[in-house]
């Protein structure tokens, strides 16, 4: 009934002003070619053609195109006799590429001028939709738009469905392709989105897993397909740039907890480009907020603290565990070329404790900020919360040992034996030796000798190897860290167990 125009904004994610400004040129023509009937009705006066002429050339002036979504409309609504309605996919993705890029501000400027002029007080439009990530709302691109209906992912309504596929649906895809006994591992990697009532899978990566069963080997592993599509230099910068304490809750995360933060549904890029270190509250909501409307997390509840609303945060699946692990690694590699990281944990595998500390040692001093290492008196300060020094070291080296995630399993502050050891390694094969680690901070008028024997003691006198013991493991690494600031030492302990495995057998 209605004339419909339509342009998609997904592919306009280029390095700079120039040359982004030449796609959005480009998507504004292909839309006047598929109206170009228009031309040859006398709807439109002579002038009129010349301007629409002008875009089909791309020889129109920047103002012109700034106009060419307001000009289409009227002259749809005039030609039909009926109002437009105006669909727009991915709207905002030239603006995360300006912001990335730096021509964040032309690119506003452009947006603001060309959506809304086509969405704001235009007597031919019907209906606009947009998708996209973020509203934008604070950037002024709808300055003024006082009529609009937001349908997110924390408040969907109708739309909580359409956010990609439910569980019947890819039940009847797999069933299509005969590959129904794939369903657990596939809601394994690919489910766990949810969206008012509705249970999601993301749509791209179950299409792309049924692809590759059909045309390749029907036995393979599921694999990460939508992370390895989407751009995610944001996200690394975002997580790299950020303070400890959004490192440890990425620690958390990876562990299957979860986090718990703010969401701001209005967020400005600009918010997100800011990293003062006094505001570190507002950074965090600003991660958490993008991470979660871009996919790389889900709510799983909310509660309230006051005033304000809290959601708590997860993982959401298996190929977004995959993704966060690419990321600690990218981190890792921009500071360690890559056969020095593998030496690193070769080293700590081995009992290498010499090579273990020496590696770590260079981490230390290009990951960890002087502020985040810098205590005064108990601990130190940032954004107003005090911390522990210790845990400072503790959830970063956690997040290294992320990455053995595949051997051992990870586990901090649990009890064993007559205390909580800071960090056990429990291997997941017969045959590996077992890992305790204890953090040390070196106080004022402490030696570092003193300090690591103090650290190595606690080990033993808490028998901290007590959870591994009982296991069956009977080779374990006793790790004593101790820290002054940015300088660290690591010593070994007795790796005899107090208990045999036929002791405990017994």
């Amino acid at each position: 009934r209605y004339p419909v125009i339509f342009l998609t904004l997904k592919d306009i994610k280029q390095r700079d002003w120039e040359s982004c400004l030449g796609h959005l040129k480009a998507v504004i023509r292909e839309e006047f070619e598929r109206h170009a009937g228009l031309l040859e009705t006398d709807i439109l006066s002579k002038w009129e053609k010349k301007r629409y002429e002008s875009i089909l050339s791309e020889e129109a002036l920047q103002n012109r195109y700034e106009n060419s979504l307001k000009d289409l409309m009227t002259w749809l609504a005039r030609a039909y006799g009926e109002q437009v309605v105006l669909l727009i996919d991915e709207y905002d993705t030239p603006v995360h590429a300006g912001f990335q890029c730096g021509y964040y501000d032309q690119v506003v400027a452009f947006m603001s001028h060309w959506l809304s002029g086509a969405l704001k007080d235009h007597d031919a439009l019907e209906r606009g939709v947009l998708t996209g990530i973020l509203r934008i709302v604070k950037e002024s691109i709808f300055s003024g738009l006082n009529n609009l209906d937001v349908a997110g992912i924390l408040d969907p309504g109708p739309f909580a469905d359409k956010f990609g596929f439910t569980e019947d649906e890819v039940e009847t895809l797999l069933a299509y392709f005969d590959l129904s006994d794939t369903l657990p591992e596939v809601r394994d990697w690919y489910n766990g989105y949810q969206f008012g009532g509705a249970d999601i899978y993301n749509p791209w990566s179950i299409v792309k897993f049924i692809q590759d069963r059909s045309t390749g080997d029907r036995s393979g592993s599921p694999r990460a397909h939508w992370v390895n599509t989407s751009e995610n230099s944001l996200i690394l910068r975002l997580i790299r740039d950020s303070g400890i304490e959004v490192r440890k809750d990425i620690e958390v995360l990876l562990k299957d907890g979860t986090v718990s933060s703010e969401i701001d549904d209005t967020l400005s890029l600009r918010d997100i480009g800011s990293h003062q270190r006094p505001d570190m509250d507002s950074q965090g909501k600003s991660v958490w907020s993008l991470l979660l409307f871009s996919g790389y997390l889900k709510a799983v509840g909310q509660y309230q603290r006051g005033s304000l609303t809290f959601y708590d945060l997860q993982l959401p699946n298996r190929e977004i565990r995959v993704f966060f692990m690419g990321i600690i690694n990218k981190i890792l590699e921009e500071h360690l070329d890559s056969s020095t990281l593998r030496d690193l944990f070769r080293a700590l595998v081995a009992g290498d404790v010499a090579a273990f500390e020496k590696h770590l040692q260079t981490l230390v001093m290009n990951l960890l900020s002087y502020h985040d290492t810098a205590m005064g008196g108990a601990g130190g300060k940032d954004g107003g919360k005090t911390r522990s020094p210790e845990v400072v070291y503790q959830s970063f080296v956690l997040g290294l040992l992320a990455n053995l995630g595949h051997q051992y399993r990870i586990e901090s502050n649990i009890e064993s034996g007559l205390g909580r050891a800071d960090i056990l390694m429990i291997p997941k094969t017969n045959g590996r030796q077992g890992i305790v680690m204890e953090f040390k901070r070196l106080g004022k008028g402490e030696t570092m000798e003193r300090k690591l024997e103090a650290a190595l003691k606690q080990i033993e006198e808490k028998n901290y190897g007590a959870k591994m013991q009982f296991q069956g493991i009977i080779d374990i690494l006793k790790l004593a860290i101790v820290f002054d600031r940015k300088q660290l030492q690591i010593r070994s302990g007795d790796r005899t167990p107090s208990l045999t495995r036929s002791t405990w057998e017994t």
